[in-house]
C-alpha cells in the first residue's frame, strides 16, 4: 500500500524511543533518539500512537486501529502528515534502486562548495578536548553537596552578606572598579572570565551526570573565532523530567552565582591584596556573564533554553520566526495564509513580541560584532569579513524574505498596487 505514491515506511532499526515528559495539557510525549546523526525528535501522542502501528502498513487501517484502542480522533491526514516528517528526516528504511538514488541525491544536496564549508567553518566550529564522563563519575561524589538544598541556602545568605559589606565599603568596592579600567585589568577580568566559563560547563557536566546523563564530550566552541567552552549534554533530551532538564540548563547560571556569591563575601573580609584582587576579578566577572549573556533568552545561550523549558515550547527561536514573519505578511499583505500554529491570544502576542526583540537584539549584537571584526583585522581583511558577517546574519534572513515575496508577487502585487 502507498501513501502520495511512496513505497509504505518502516523505521530504522538502529532508533530508541524514550519516555518523555507530559505536556502543557498533561498529555503524554516520547523521545525519538537518531544515533547515527545524534538528533532527538519529540512525539506527541498522536505521533507515537501512529509510530506504533506502522505495521498494520496503511493510513486507513492506522486510524482505525487508533479510534478503536484509544481515546483519541485522528484523519489519514494526520498519518500522512507524520509519514513526510519521518521520510523528510530520514528515519525509516530506504531498500533498493529508489532508495539509494534517492539517498545519493540527498548527499550531494548537502555536499557545499571549499567556499561555503570555509566560510561555515569562520562562523562557527566545535573542538572536543576530552571525554569526561568517567571522571565525572568518580567526582560526582564529592561534590554532592553543592546540590544539597542546605548549601543552596547558605550561598543565598552568603550572597546577602555580600551585598551588605558591599554597600558598607561602597566608597572602596567603586574605587577598585574604576582602578580596574586598565590593561592588567583587563588581563585580570580575561582570567577570571576562563575560570568562571570553565566552572560554568562542569556545572552543566556535573548535573547532566547527576540526572543519569552520559557527558560524551567537553571542549571548546568558536563563534566568529571567538573562543566559548561548551559542553555535549544533548542526552538530557532522553529524560522524562522537566525539572530534571530545567536543572541541567540553569546548572551554569546557578553555578557563577554560587562563585559570585561566595567571592564577594571574600572580597569583603579579605584584606587588601592578591587574594582579594582574584575575587574581585571573579566576583564581578560572574555577576556581569551571567546577567549580560548566558541568562538572555534572545541568544541561544542558556537563557533560552531555561526558557524553552520552562514555558515547554522547544525551538522557541524558530517558532517565533516563524510566527513573526506570517504576522509582517498578513499585516503587510492580507495575504490570508494559515497560521504556522493554532495559538490562543495570548502566545499570538508573546509569539510576535519575542521574535521581532530577538530580531533587533541580533541586528544589534551581529553589527556590533561586525565592526570589531573589521577594526581587529588589517583593512583588506577587515573589510572582508565585515562584509561576510553583515550578509550572512544580516542581510541573508532579509533576502531570503523578500525571495518569497517576490515568488508570491502575483498575490502581493495587487495590494501593493491599490495602497
Amino acid at each position: 500500500m502507498q501513501v502520495n505514491s511512496r513505497p509504505w515506511p518502516r523505521l530504522r532499526d538502529d532508533l530508541t524511543l524514550h519516555a518523555g515528559p507530559a505536556d502543557t495539557h498533561g498529555g503524554p510525549t516520547w523521545t525519538l533518539h537518531d544515533p547515527v546523526r545524534n538528533q532527538y525528535f519529540s512525539l506527541d501522542w498522536v505521533a507515537f500512537e501512529v509510530t506504533s502501528r506502522l505495521d498494520l502498513g496503511e493510513a486507513q487501517a492506522i486510524v482505525d486501529a487508533i479510534g478503536a484502542e484509544t481515546t483519541l480522533h485522528i484523519e489519514v491526514a494526520d498519518v500522512e502528515k507524520l509519514l513526510d516528517f519521518l521520510d523528510q528526516n530520514e528515519l525509516v528504511q530506504r531498500h533498493g534502486p529508489e532508495g539509494t538514488a534517492y539517498l545519493t541525491k540527498k548527499h550531494e544536496m548537502r555536499q557545499t562548495s571549499w567556499f561555503h564549508k570555509l566560510l561555515h567553518s569562520y562562523l562557527f566550529f566545535r573542538i572536543p578536548l576530552f571525554k569526561p564522563d568517567a571522571w565525572l563519575e568518580s567526582l560526582l561524589p564529592q561534590l554532592a553537596f553543592l546540590f544539597s538544598p542546605s548549601f543552596l541556602k547558605l550561598t543565598g545568605v552568603v550572597f546577602l552578606l555580600g551585598l551588605w559589606g558591599v554597600v558598607r565599603q561602597w566608597d572602596v568596592f567603586s574605587t577598585t572598579l574604576v582602578d580596574t579600567f586598565s590593561l592588567d585589568g583587563l588581563l585580570g577580568y580575561a582570567g577570571a572570565l576562563i575560570s568562571i566559563k570553565i566552572l560554568h560547563e562542569l556545572g552543566h557536566a556535573l548535573a547532566a551526570k547527576r540526572c543519569g546523563c552520559k557527558v560524551p564530550s567537553m571542549g571548546v566552541a568558536f563563534l566568529v573565532m571567538w573562543p566559548m567552552a561548551y559542553t555535549d549534554v544533548t542526552e538530557s533530551w532522553k529524560l522524562d523530567s522537566h525539572r530534571k532538564r530545567l536543572l541541567i540548563a540553569a546548572s551554569g547560571i546557578l553555578t557563577e552565582m554560587i562563585v559570585a556569591a561566595w567571592m564577594l563575601l571574600l572580597w569583603v573580609f579579605l584584606p587588601d591584596g592578591h587574594m582579594r584582587g582574584a575575587a574581585f576579578f571573579l566576583a564581578t566577572t560572574s555577576f556581569v556573564a551571567t546577567l549580560a549573556i548566558n541568562a538572555s533568552p534572545l541568544m541561544r545561550f542558556d537563557g533560552y533554553f531555561l526558557l524553552c523549558d520552562f514555558l515547554e515550547r522547544p525551538n522557541l527561536h524558530a517558532r517565533s520566526f516563524a510566527y513573526g514573519r506570517w504576522w509582517l505578511r498578513e499585516r503587510l499583505f492580507k495575504l490570508g495564509d494559515t497560521k504556522p500554529e493554532d495559538v490562543n491570544r495570548h502566545w499570538h502576542c508573546f509569539y510576535i513580541g519575542f521574535a521581532f526583540a530577538v530580531w533587533l537584539y541580533r541586528l544589534v549584537v551581529f553589527f556590533g560584532i561586525a565592526l570589531m571584526v573589521y577594526h581587529f583585522f588589517f583593512k583588506a581583511l577587515g573589510i572582508l569579513l565585515f562584509g561576510v558577517e553583515i550578509w550572512y546574519f544580516i542581510a541573508r534572513p532579509i533576502v531570503a524574505e523578500l525571495k518569497i515575496w517576490h515568488s508570491r508577487w502575483d498575490e502581493i502585487g495587487p495590494v501593493v498596487r491599490h495602497r
